[in-house]
């Protein structure tokens, strides 16, 4: 499943990012028209949501029109939802009648928001959305792309170091660096206190061995912080959007 969210607001879409990520739900950003329908053409979101918390309706009505008159089958096929602050009748109906499904408020909490759009997604496409966590891949070798990772051994305490080879909402593989005996890890074991840092900032989490062969290991995130579940979310959502 994939969302546009159009905005000038920073603050409405790190909303959507840290409502939408952490829900296996692809998220692309744009700030402006000629964005906008490019976009629409090249990526081909499922939902577009238009933010009109400004109120500038007429505007965004424009563009709209522009998404239902497409000579691009796709682009036309795109549902759009209204981003809005307050509800004005006579403005809900004119989006209503231009092709629009659906209206999110603006204080509305990230779990509705996200449950919200899987919603309108299974109204439109007659099934539950395909939803997968996006996975970054990092180049271990790289010194820009480098992240290192520590961790104890639950068996015998015994500090092991990795470098992330990718990442996602979900959890992360390691490439494992240094010796250690072998059965220091052990698919289903639980590993407390991972700790790695991601743009400057550092993070603490718990995990659980998915895959373990000679230098590679996997694991899936436990009990995550909200802290963390942002900064992971916006990470994710950087690297994707070339940030």
């Amino acid at each position: 499943m994939k969302v546009m969210v159009y905005t000038q607001s920073y603050f409405v879409r790190n909303m959507f990012v840290t409502s939408l990520i952490p829900q296996g739900i692809n998220l692309i950003h744009v700030e402006n028209a000629d964005s906008l329908m490019q976009k629409l053409s090249s990526d081909t979101p499922d939902i577009v949501v238009m933010d009109v918390i400004r109120e500038d309706f007429d505007e965004v009505f424009q563009l709209v029109k522009a998404v239902k008159s497409s000579t691009d089958e796709n682009v036309k096929k795109v549902a759009v939802i209204l981003l809005i602050s307050a509800i004005d009748k006579q403005y809900i109906t004119a989006a209503v009648q231009l092709g629009v499904i659906g209206f999110i408020k603006n204080n509305s909490t990230g779990d509705f928001i996200a449950s919200y759009l899987i919603k309108a997604y299974e109204k439109i496409k007659g099934a539950p959305p395909d939803r997968k966590f996006a996975r970054v891949s990092l180049d271990p070798n790289n010194p820009n792309e480098k992240i290192g990772v520590k961790f104890r051994s639950p068996v015998n305490l015994q500090l092991i170091i990795g470098v992330i080879k990718d990442i996602s909402f979900g959890g992360l593989a390691l490439e494992l660096v240094g010796t250690f005996p072998e059965d220091s890890l052990a698919v289903g074991m639980e590993i407390k206190n991972m700790q790695f840092m991601i743009e400057g900032k550092d993070i603490d989490v718990d995990a659980v061995v998915v895959a373990y062969q000679k230098k590679f290991c996997a694991f899936r995130f436990v009990n995550m912080s909200n802290d963390v579940k942002d900064t992971i979310a916006h990470f994710i959502f950087q690297r994707l959007s070339g940030l």
